[in-house]
């Protein structure tokens, strides 16, 4: 009986089992619906008519041929070291120029300082409107109340006038100034110079005005700079009593609400300059008795010390109470000692960040602070530390609200005899009485004593240790260090490094940004940032003595003044010139570098100043403007180029052969290297690995060192030859070698290549509209001239030869008269042309590119097929078959040339609809591709053509969804050369209409697939690009989407395939978004009155709360229980407004004017609004007036009190580190199979169903067919390619930490001035506060400020 029944359970078993897979098989035939070979015909037909149609429209084959057989051209190998060699040296030129103008400048500066007559009372005559200069912040204003009205010179306020005028003013003045294009359409006085006093320096002070008298006589050496070299960017003098000299002259823009805090000497031309580099610990008193003012007077001389730093620069900050710890744990070494760290911006706003957050208690302890101090430098200065300080300059700036004892015996221990570490010591406090142990502390050990008793006074006392550290380089007398920057914006934050805040958007009638927009285009509007570097010098006061009073007292009651003759060794300031970033990239043409390759240059601390990859701004987001990364001028070279490695995805990888060519550069060595990277593009959306060959040489008298690279697989080969204009058997009879770019027509040049010009940097003379208008001019100059026409010989002014024996120096003069403007008529309307410049052939005859116009010339020859003219029915035909908006090719030489098949739009004559800044009409192909070889179609398809020779590259806008209409771009490459002997000539291609491309391939599925078609809803089908972007699929808006957003799952498993490569990419200059502080931890003058607002807000919150929580407010009025939302006027509904976001504020050189009339100088200093981050899009006022009336209309209670709601969470961009996976289509997998792809996914529902797709190369194209199976409801995972943040981490802290603190193999700076035996004859070391100008103004000044805002 149990032997049956166990019988008839196994049949029972056996039975299911039957049943389960009967049942697993008729599933699996359910899904097995797509044919493999259906789908590859879809894909050979679709491939073979694009190919076809798109050779028919770009011509490729005539063009090809025409590159093949043109007699003039050939492939040639270049030499890449002698390449940048070569370029090196004309940087070096250019380089020159400017360092020989800033010696001029401190030379007559010196000497015009020694003649001067010092005028105790010219103060006094200022304030009695006896005495005037050009201040740049009282040029050219308006009287208060102006009506407006034509004339606006004739109505500026002008010491220079009638007393008796409406528009007379004590100390105003006006120029004629006109917008300049080489000095980015700022209006400017070409004649003269102006300056610029920061609001906490008193001009009247007897010390300042008599700088800014005897300093305005350099404007004749201003001008005579500009004569010599018109490539020349501002000049300027910033002077050690605090106002920067300027040439040329300009109007500072003030704002009433917004307080002008740049100060020269915080900037870090000035600063490297003014002192050699130096290793500085600041040691914070944190005792019980450092509260209240105290406490963030200490925390400011802190924050302004570390401001005064630059990349050269060390420094730590020790905390001491009754122990002395690290102020940064992170900043420490394996046994827990401090250490020091260079002063980058992140270092810098870490101690910042902790500065802010100090606690104090206990007893000071000075012995532990000091012994501690002393240690630490000596491990540096012996090389017993771990890391390297810059082995010079040493010094400890003491912080504290009183010293007990002098701590004699220390000193005499640490610091005796030769006293390598100077001592600087600020007491904080009104309340001292004994100053004079700190002031002996820093009068014995060379540093400088302060007292600071006030907020308003921080940065004045802070900034008087700079030119004790200068005295050395003062008493060397003959040699003036010259200095380099790293590169820096002409737009950012001078004294706060950490404050880039964005300001809310505000409301703006739709007329208003129709006309904000349009201004943007006017002559004269500011164009944006500008990188650019600063080269300056130091100037000494060449006097050895000065007189000095002295107060001494003879009895309790009287006091006598004594003069006597003290040493001094004084520094009178800084001059300096800028050098933008694109004139060092002007003199290395990008076209001899070839497609794919670049420039770069890195300085002595392996800091990049120019990468195509150096990304300085966080980049436009809805109604934010760009602004400025905090980071931006610390990128390091590593940071650049990411090397390729298989084996190790780990974030900061070592590279060595990336370490050692970092080393060979920063030492400025020359040499070769090669490496394999990860090249990523499209806002790092897509990726690729290439092998790049590395060539690099020093610059010259500077710290930079210059780098170019090419790709090498066909980087080292280029195509070269041009057409010679002056052989007429180049061309046929009577033909003009400008008839081959005819004026306006079909055609663009690169705007940032210089194939030849006139305007060798500020010259006025024959300015044109645009390139091509130039191009032309000068074509037809080569038709008249012929033989004799002029090339030029150098894009860079050969250095001059003196007369006689014909020797270069700096100081060699040129024979001709220069014009020099009456220093008194400071109130004329001066519009002068720099006399010289007619004689000067260098300027007036140009200069072109012979080697770069003749290719132009030869590739214009070329591609004229796209001017003639094909019938118009076989251009209709090709919209209406293909979809062919529009046909193109770009060339090596930079030319663009285009055809129109669509037919024209039709005209918009209703105004109302003729600009609409929400949906703003797309421009117009020639307008945003005429870049040439640097536009990323034209770099896609000569990578792709060593995947496949014979294909187009095909590409979508990124997250196009329901936008129409869009177009197509499909691109390919034209190479001349057989084997790996061959180069890339041009780029051929089309723009084809979304619509029309997408119907062509669902008709081809139609017709060809039998029961199977993409249009079927039991299959789904993507055309995916070669880095995995939805190319074409049946939901529209999937279009321009990474296809693992979609479909991750169907990713996966091409993954596993090896069809797709994953490859990680690393951002190192990336922005995170953090919670921010209320306001700006380093604005000295606001801070106090904040704590006093936020005292006041607690206050007022806590009575709030006391009255809700206890419901007194019944006791008044039951019904005020809650707030009914209403919406202000005008709505925020109104169809007529729109949102325009805050310009974004940055103390700085040059801000963007408003849009006005007529061209304002833009604002060398803006306000610094509040910013806020919305981490989401905040809802339309209606749906919040919606969610809130619902809450209130659910309460009890009648009509309230209307209270104004305000929505804000405020952020703050901080540097992080981010990855993301992208991904590269590997073709070789699909070929290596010889058919397609099948695949089916397993266990990936509940249902336990079969997941069936096939993947089929598209021929001739960088595209792949997917067709899915959708019977199957397969869970998909989700892919993103947006950047994450790199998670250290708690277990990855030391990484992150060590991150911070690693000091990368760098190059001491040149030379080292920390000593001199004279010194030790200088007394002058520091007393109470004696700036003349009362605190309590400014403080009034600042607390009008804060109430106002």
């Amino acid at each position: 009986m149990t032997g049956v029944r166990w019988g008839l359970a196994g049949l029972v078993l056996l039975a299911s089992v039957a049943v389960t897979q009967f049942q697993q098989q008729q599933q699996q035939q359910q899904t097995n619906q797509i044919d493999a070979k259906t789908v590859e015909g879809w894909s050979q037909k679709f491939g073979a008519e694009l190919w076809v149609s798109l050779s028919q429209a770009t011509r490729r084959e005539s063009i090809q041929g025409q590159y093949d057989n043109m007699p003039q051209l050939s492939v040639a190998e270049v030499d890449g070291f002698e390449m940048v060699r070569t370029m090196a040296a004309e940087v070096q030129i250019m380089m020159q120029h400017k360092i020989d103008a800033i010696k001029r400048i401190m030379e007559l500066a010196e000497n015009i300082a020694l003649d001067h007559k010092y005028d105790k009372e010219r103060g006094s005559r200022l304030a009695e409107g006896r005495y005037v200069y050009v201040n740049a912040k009282k040029l050219n204003v308006l009287p208060d109340g102006d009506s407006g009205g034509n004339g606006e010179f004739d109505r500026y306020l002008s010491q220079y006038r009638d007393p008796s005028s409406e528009y007379y003013a004590p100390g105003y003045s006006r120029l004629m100034l006109n917008p300049d294009p080489h000095f980015s359409g700022i209006p400017v006085n070409t004649s003269r110079s102006s300056v610029h006093v920061p609001t906490n320096v008193f001009d009247g002070e007897p010390k300042v005005i008599n700088a800014i008298d005897w300093s305005k006589k350099l404007d004749d050496i201003f001008r005579d700079n500009y004569e010599r070299d018109p490539s020349l960017s501002w000049q300027y003098f910033g002077s050690s009593t605090g106002f920067l000299r300027q040439y040329p002259a300009i109007k500072w823009l003030t704002y009433e609400d917004d307080p002008d805090m740049y100060d020269a000497r915080m900037r870090d031309w000035y600063i490297k300059s003014a002192a050699s580099a130096k290793d500085i610990v600041i040691l914070l008193d944190t005792s019980g008795s450092m509260t209240g003012l105290r406490k963030e007077i200490a925390k400011h001389v802190v924050i302004n010390i570390m401001e005064t730093l630059g990349e050269d620069d060390f420094l730590t900050v020790l905390t001491f109470s009754d122990e002395t710890r690290p102020l940064v744990d992170c900043f420490t070494d394996a046994d827990g000692e401090p250490e020091l760290v260079q002063a980058t911006t992140e270092n810098i706003a870490e101690f910042t960040e902790a500065v802010n957050n100090i606690e104090t208690e206990e007893i000071a302890n000075f012995t532990s602070a000091l012994v501690t101090g002393f240690n630490l430098l000596e491990r540096y200065k012996t090389g017993q530390a771990r890391t390297s300080g810059t082995g010079c300059n040493q010094a400890i700036m003491l912080v504290t609200d009183g010293v007990p004892y002098k701590f004699e015996t220390i000193f005499q221990e640490h610091n005796e005899p030769s006293t390598p570490v100077r001592m600087f010591t600020y007491l904080i406090g009104r309340e001292i009485s004994d100053l004079e142990a700190a002031k002996w502390i820093a009068c014995h050990n060379k540093g400088y004593f302060t007292h600071v008793t006030t907020l308003a006074e921080v940065k004045e006392q802070v900034l008087k240790y700079i030119p004790v550290m200068a005295r050395p380089l003062v008493l060397m007398r003959e040699q003036h260090p010259v200095r380099w920057t790293g590169v820096y914006a002409d737009i950012e934050v001078p004294n706060d490094r950490m404050l880039w805040v964005i300001g809310l958007a505000k409301p703006m009638t739709r007329g208003q940004l129709r006309e904000e927009l349009e201004a943007q285009d006017r002559e004269g509007t500011f164009k944006g940032y500008k990188l650019m570097t600063t080269v300056s010098i130091p100037v000494y006061n060449k006097k050895n003595h000065t007189n000095f009073t002295e107060s001494i007292r003879v009895s309790d009651k009287k006091k006598v003044d004594k003069v006597k003759k003290v040493r001094i060794a004084e520094l009178l300031g800084v001059a300096g010139t800028d050098v933008p970033i694109a004139q060092i990239e002007k003199l290395i043409p990008p076209y001899k570098l070839g497609v794919n390759g670049y420039s770069f240059a890195v300085n002595n601390n392996g800091y990049i100043l120019y990468h195509p990859d150096l990304r300085p701004m966080i980049p436009r987001s809805g109604a934010f403007q760009e602004i400025l990364k905090p980071n931006y001028n610390s990128v390091d070279l590593a940071e650049v180029e990411l090397v390729y490695n298989p084996r190790s995805d780990e974030p900061r990888y070592n590279d060595s052969n990336l370490f050692m060519m970092r080393k060979e550069m920063v030492d400025q060595k020359d040499g070769v290297q090669r490496m394999t990277v990860k090249v990523h593009m499209d806002d790092m959306k897509r990726v690729t690995i290439r092998e790049q060959d590395y060539f690099y040489h020093n610059i010259s008298n500077t710290p930079f060192t210059l780098g170019i690279v090419f790709p090498s697989k066909y980087g080292k080969y280029r195509v070269v030859g041009g057409l010679e204009v002056n052989d007429p058997g180049n061309r046929q009879p009577n033909q003009k070698v400008s008839d081959f770019l005819e004026k306006d027509g079909k055609w663009k040049i690169h705007p940032d290549w210089v194939y030849c010009e006139y305007n060798y940097g500020g010259t006025r003379d024959r300015l044109f509209d645009k390139p091509e208008d130039m191009m032309h001019h000068f074509l037809m100059r080569l038709d008249d001239e012929n033989k004799s026409f002029n090339w030029g010989q150098s894009r860079v002014r050969p250095l001059p030869k003196c007369q006689g024996n014909g020797v270069y120096t700096p100081d060699c003069q040129k024979f001709d008269k220069r014009d020099v403007v009456d220093e008194e008529a400071d109130d004329a309307v001066v519009e002068d042309e720099i006399e010289g410049e007619g004689d000067d052939q260098f300027v007036n005859d140009g200069y072109c590119d012979k080697e770069l116009v003749q290719a132009l010339i030869l590739d214009a020859m070329i591609t004229k097929v796209f001017e003639d003219k094909t019938s118009s029915a076989d251009s209709s035909q090709l919209f209406q078959l293909f979809g062919i908006n529009l046909s193109f090719v770009a060339t090596r030489s930079g030319l663009t040339r285009w055809e129109e098949h669509a037919p024209p739009p039709d005209p918009v004559y209703d105004e109302e609809h003729a600009f609409d800044p929400e949906n703003p009409k797309e421009p117009h192909f020639s307008e945003v591709n005429n870049e040439a070889t640097d536009e990323v179609w034209y770099k896609r398809a000569v990578d792709y053509h060593y995947n496949n020779p014979e294909s187009f590259v095909f590409s979508v806008p990124f997250d196009i969804g329901d936008k129409r209409p869009t177009v197509v771009t499909a691109t390919h490459a034209i190479f001349k050369g057989k084997g790996t002997k061959k180069a890339p000539a041009a780029v051929v291609g089309v723009q084809i209409d979304y619509e029309h491309f997408r119907n062509k391939f669902m008709n081809i599925t139609n017709k060809q697939g039998g029961t199977l078609s993409c249009d079927s809803s039991k299959v789904e089908c993507y055309v995916i690009d070669n880095n995995g972007f939805v190319v074409i699929s049946e939901d529209p808006l999937n279009t321009g989407k990474f296809f693992g957003e979609i479909d991750g799952t169907v990713l996966n498993s091409l993954v596993q395939n090896q069809v797709f490569k994953k490859i990680k990419v690393y951002d190192y200059q990336a922005i995170c978004l953090e919670s921010a502080a209320y306001g700006n931890p380093a604005s000295i003058m606001m801070t106090p009155f904040r704590v006093m607002a936020n005292i006041f807000n607690w206050i007022l919150a806590n009575i709030a709360f006391t009255i809700i929580r206890f419901e007194l407010h019944h006791l008044w009025n039951p019904d005020w229980t809650y707030a009914m939302p209403q919406q202000s006027q005008p709505s925020l509904n109104d169809p007529n407004l729109v949102y325009d976001g805050d310009y974004y504020a940055y103390d700085d050189e040059y801000m963007p004017a408003a849009p006005v009339e007529e061209p304002q100088m833009p604002p060398l200093q803006e306000p610094e609004p509040d910013v806020q981050y919305e981490d989401e899009a905040p809802p339309t006022f209606s749906e919040k007036d919606n969610q809130l009336m619902q809450e209130y209309y659910q309460k009890e209670g009648g009509p309230i009190p209307i209270l104004d709601m305000t929505y804000i969470n405020k952020t703050q961009p901080k540097p992080c580190d981010k990855e993301v996976e992208l991904y590269e289509l590997n073709e070789e997998a699909l070929k290596k199979e010889g058919r397609p792809l099948q695949g089916i996914l397993r266990n990936c529902h509940t249902s336990n169903c079969v997941r069936q797709f096939t993947v089929s190369m598209i021929p001739n194209t960088n595209l792949i067919l997917v067709a899915a199976d959708t019977t199957c409801p397969c869970y998909s995972n989700r892919i993103s390619v947006e950047p994450t943040k790199v998670d250290y981490g708690p277990s990855n802290e030391t990484m992150y930490c060590e991150k911070l603190k690693t000091n990368l193999y760098r190059k001491k700076p040149h030379q080292c001035i920390k000593y001199h035996p004279q010194e030790e004859e200088i007394s002058l070391c520091g007393s109470g506060c004696s700036f003349k100008m009362c605190p309590v103004v400014l403080i009034i000044l600042y607390l009008t400020t804060y109430l106002y805002q």
